[in-house]
Order: C-alpha cells, then structure tokens, then sequence
C-alpha cells in the first residue's frame, strides 16, 4: 500500500467518522438546531485552523447540548427576547464578527445559541424583524442576551 493512498485513506476515515458522530448528536437533541461549523483563520505562520461550531436550541440547551466534534466546550452564549416581556425569540438571524469580518452567519431556530471559538472578543449581532441589535463579548461570557 503506498504512503499516498494511507494518507487518503485516514483522512476519509476521519471524515466519515465526524460525520457519523455529528449525526449521532443531532438524533439525540431533536430540539437542538444542527452544530454547524467555520474554519476560523489562524492567527500566526504554521498555527492550526480552529473550526467555530455553534448549536441553538430553547433555554435548556446549556444542560443537554453535546460536545462539538472538536471536543472543546462552548465557550460564548446568547440568548434573544423580547424586551418589553422578556419572553424568548426565535428566527433571528445571526452573525459572529471578530475584527468586522463575519465568521458565521445563521438563522437560529432556538432562543438561545452556544458557539465555541478561539479565546478573543466577539461581536454578536442578531437581526429580527428588521431591527438589528449587537453585543461585544468576550468568551467565558455565557449570559448575553439581546433584546428588542
């Protein structure tokens, strides 16, 4: 077997398993939007690509969400309501910027979205019925909510 097609081949197995799991996961949350998943730039010469993944679900999603494939915990949280009742929203569509440039882009189902992404601060905009609204977060921060 040459070294060429070895190579190939661990990388079409772990392909195949990432996918096997990721459709695991989603067969076990049914509330939970699909983890969806943006190579981030790396910040230096010969530094790995981080991949963000980010999943969205209701209010209990914090306690029931699974691992992203990566193994490294959501490290960002945002919840959307209605400012005038607090009551949770959903279809807000949803963009994660760092330095303006847009890293992610979404519609999320959920009320609430969870996103893993390389220590730093983030800008979190979230657009409903026309109205947009944003918070500069740093990770750690698992509390943010944005309200209209």
């Amino acid at each position: 077997m040459s070294a060429l097609f070895k190579q190939h081949a661990r990388q079409l197995l772990g392909i195949v398993v990432t996918a096997l799991c990721m459709n695991a996961g989603a067969q076990t949350q049914p509330q939970a939007q699909p983890q969806t998943q943006a190579p981030a730039p790396a910040s230096g010469p010969g530094q790995e690509r981080y991949v963000i993944s980010y999943i969205c679900g209701d209010a209990r999603i914090d306690g029931t969400a699974p691992l992203p494939p990566d193994g490294r915990p959501y490290n960002l949280g945002v919840s959307f309501v209605a400012g005038s009742t607090g009551q949770p929203l959903s279809n807000v569509q949803v963009r994660l910027r760092r330095h303006g440039r847009v890293l992610i882009e979404f519609k999320a189902t959920g009320s609430r979205c969870l996103f893993s992404v390389p220590d730093a601060s983030y800008r979190v905009e979230g657009t409903y019925q026309g109205a947009t609204q944003f918070a500069i977060v740093e990770t750690g921060a698992l509390t943010t909510q944005l309200r209209w």
